[in-house]
């Protein structure tokens, strides 16, 4: 999966947006073409015809926008990752005052989460074959979980400074086996299309955050 010049075509930066709005409409709809066929195909099967004929675009139009299959699955990925990310945009910290007790913080980004992830289930469970096989979209992977841990390890710190969890708790640490632990949760939940309540889930995840983080539970939610 590298370019001809040499250059990780995973470590590029997503190209910038068509100036035109019928140029940006005609990379939506590539990428929405994008995640229908690798959700339907996985990836070592999935064609650039099939993704120009499921967008209704001429095949040729495909490369004035990305120049491989391999840089559309990319930028679908960060656009996944974009909805994926708002657990991360809520930290219950606004304008440096707790604006929401953690317990629901934690419900509410775990919720989001696990609603997010079964929104686009299928090419998640893509984007983790994909992983196991291709050391640079693992890298990839990677570098989305780092980011993932990285905003929650500011909350845990955040919360410990305030009294409202367990100094004595590494951040790092427990936010990297937190949010490890849903993540690890909602792949093996969609690959098995096993039938879980996300309601319940979330709960159920929340409270063992919770308890792991020495966050104080309000009784109506135990």
């Amino acid at each position: 999966m590298d370019g001809a010049d040499g250059v990780d075509e995973l470590d590029r930066r997503p190209r910038p947006l068509p100036a035109t709005a019928r140029g940006r409409r005609s990379r939506q709809a590539l990428l929405d073409a994008a995640r229908t066929v690798f959700a339907r195909d996985g990836f070592s099967e999935a064609r650039i015809t099939d993704i120009a004929d499921a967008a209704k675009v001429a095949h040729g139009s495909f490369y004035t926008y990305f120049s491989s299959k391999e840089e559309i699955f990319v930028a679908l990925i960060h656009e996944l990752e974009e909805d994926l990310r708002s657990p991360g945009r809520d930290d219950g910290v606004q304008d440096g005052v707790r604006a929401h007790e953690p317990y629901e913080s934690i419900l509410r980004a775990n919720r989001d989460y696990l609603q997010a992830y079964r929104r686009h289930a299928a090419i998640m469970i893509v984007w983790e074959q994909v992983a196991t096989l291709d050391a640079q979209v693992e890298r990839l992977r990677h570098a989305a979980s780092e980011r993932f841990a990285g905003r929650i390890e500011l909350v845990v710190r955040h919360w410990q400074e305030t009294g409202a969890a367990d100094p004595g708790l590494d951040a790092r640490y427990a936010a990297l086996a937190l949010t490890g632990m849903v993540s690890n949760f909602a792949y093996r939940w969609s690959a098995s299309g096993a039938d879980f309540d996300v309601t319940r889930a979330a709960e159920q995840l929340s409270l063992l955050w919770a308890n792991a983080l020495g966050v104080r539970v309000p009784p109506h939610r135990r």
